[in-house]
């Protein structure tokens, strides 16, 4: 399943490497061991809010992989990865990436849902949405640390 989002931010460009490039980032979480040449991998929670207030809040262990950053043209490009810490057959699995420019972030890549053909069905029903909404946080998060 495709994913494609972006979120109006003020990105100071000059701050990228330093942060998606850095052996650490606080921001994310405590470091993990390396996944494959040229990711990092940070333990955190990724964040679903599950109600239409955002009152309801659902956490997940999981581990994020972060590439080296990429100059192209007036956007950085940082290569993500995330899945479960645990339980991990039962969650979805995300690769894609980060887009940084000056006025906004976006994160685009793919993630296939857990379960086989129902994992698909229930895509469309419910977790499509709990995709969308996971990505915007972290979308968030990132703004945050690059604001």
């Amino acid at each position: 399943m495709q994913l494609s989002l972006t979120l109006a931010a003020s990105v100071d460009l000059e701050r990228v490497v330093a942060i998606f490039g850095s052996p650490e980032a606080r921001w994310l979480g405590e470091r993990a061991p390396d996944g494959p040449p040229g990711i990092r991998r940070f333990s955190c929670d990724l964040e679903l809010h599950v109600s239409p207030d955002r009152r309801v809040l659902f956490r997940k262990a999981a581990i994020v992989g972060l590439g080296d950053p990429r100059r192209d043209g007036d956007a950085w490009i940082v290569p993500i990865e995330w899945f479960a810490a645990t339980l991990t057959p039962l969650f979805p699995v995300f690769a894609g990436e980060l887009r940084l420019q000056a006025d906004r972030v976006g994160l685009r890549g793919s993630y296939v849902p857990p379960g086989a053909a129902i994992g698909y069905i229930l895509d469309r029903a419910i977790l499509g949405a709990a995709a969308r909404s996971t990505g915007l946080w972290f979308l968030r998060k990132v703004a945050e640390a690059v604001g």
